[in-house]
């Protein structure tokens, strides 16, 4: 069962900051067992408002985001009708009712206590209104960090006077696009797979591992044939064989499947059962044959092998990838939670996803040119020694075979 996903973003907060699981579940007012039945079973329910409040505060994401979390893990929204992004109205009047709301906040002035020290002053009419202003400049840096930078903040229209003067208000506040990531309140999320890396590199890791195979695979070209064959069971005048186009039969009575005009026809797919069948009860194997059938069996052994070691070297510079990415990310000195997966492809995966898990063309900000320094810094497989066949050599099952890069015949 995949991970709910209110539980994913629990677990990003806890495995950010090494919370245990016992905490955790004190922080947001569930029980630890409600909290392992989440993980293992899933959120079946839709948990208590309270509930969900205490999450987003815990781990410092948006009620709307923990909300929509839980509404997909009960089946209340699902990939096919995803959340739509809110009406500009109503998200502008959610804008003006917050930033009212903080007109009303106040500061309590510090006064003298009889023993000396300072306390707040207990008297509600000593309260002071806050500095507005500065709340509204600190509201400003907070969301232009968490979508990755002022100008990203003002793509809509970045010439107009109103951007311009934003774009003062937010730069009085922050030196530069460092600074500017102390006020990010979002959780930073990088997820890549390594394909959409090497692509984006254009980088030929991909070229050389099909290259490898397709040598390995050529090699049962030049196989002989057996010699020791007798005649075979079949006659070109079998019934079953006429205005059958995709199969033929030789001089010696053996089958040569074509493929000539298959359809795949539930028929044809059940005579060619029959038919191998038959020719496997006609007589055992000769030397030669098995000899034959063993030496493509090796072939075949060997590109497994190259496709496993693909997927082993490509996860080993996902991992040498993943912490380059985390300690670059890390000299930022971010104060939210940051995760970052690297991962190989799936083999199935959604339309535009492989583009999605790529990373951004240009960086636009300080994290986008952590990731890709990160990305410039760390060595593709392709950099690796040799070739795929020079490294898979010592252990591959048909090493002994002298099936190497370097000629047939291992010279």
């Amino acid at each position: 069962m995949a991970t709910p996903r209110l539980v994913e973003l629990i677990d990003r907060y806890k495995n950010a900051h090494g919370v245990s699981e016992a905490e955790l579940a004190r922080r947001i007012g569930v029980t630890r067992e409600n909290l392992r039945k989440w993980r293992t079973n899933g959120v079946r329910r839709l948990p208590e408002r309270e509930n969900l409040a205490a999450v987003a505060r815990v781990i410092g994401r948006a009620y709307r985001d923990v909300l929509s979390a839980a509404l997909f893990d009960t089946g209340y929204l699902t990939v096919e009708h995803p959340a739509q992004p809110r009406p500009y109205t109503e998200v502008l009047q959610d804008a003006v009712a917050v930033l009212a709301e903080a007109t009303r906040l106040t500061n309590q002035p510090m006064r003298q206590a009889s023993s000396g020290g300072w306390e707040p002053n207990p008297d509600p009419r000593a309260a002071l209104p806050i500095d507005w202003a500065e709340f509204v400049t600190l509201a400003l840096a907070g969301a232009a960090a968490n979508v990755g930078g002022v100008e990203a903040a003002l793509a809509g229209r970045p010439g107009s006077w109103e951007a311009e003067m934003v774009r003062q208000t937010i730069n009085s506040t922050v030196l530069d696009d460092k600074d500017l990531l102390r006020h990010r309140t979002e959780p930073v999320v990088v997820d890549l797979w390594v394909e959409s890396i090497l692509s984006h590199l254009g980088d030929p890791s991909d070229d050389l591992y099909a290259d490898a195979a397709n040598e390995v695979d050529a090699r049962a070209n030049t196989v002989p044939h057996p010699t020791d064959l007798p005649p075979g069971p079949f006659s070109p005048d079998d019934p079953r064989l006429a205005h059958k186009p995709w199969v033929e039969v030789t001089d010696d009575g053996y089958l040569h499947i074509t493929y000539r005009d298959w359809t795949g026809d539930p028929d044809d797919l059940a005579l060619l059962t029959t038919l191998t069948e038959e020719a496997r009860a006609h007589r055992d194997p000769t030397p030669g044959e098995i000899a034959y059938e063993q030496a493509l069996q090796e072939i075949s052994a060997q590109v497994d092998a190259v496709d496993a070691l693909q997927r082993r070297e490509y996860s080993d510079y996902a991992t040498q990838l993943a912490q380059a990415i985390e300690d670059n990310i890390a000299e930022l000195e971010l104060t939210v939670p940051v995760t970052v997966s690297v991962t190989l492809a799936p083999e199935h995966r959604e339309p535009g996803a492989f583009d999605d898990h790529a990373p951004q063309p240009l960086p636009r900000n300080a994290i986008e040119s952590a990731i890709d320094r990160a990305i410039t810094e760390t060595p593709t497989p392709s950099m690796l020694p040799g070739g795929p066949l020079d490294r898979l050599a010592p252990d591959a099952p048909a090493a002994a075979a002298g099936l190497k890069e370097t000629g047939e015949d291992g010279e």
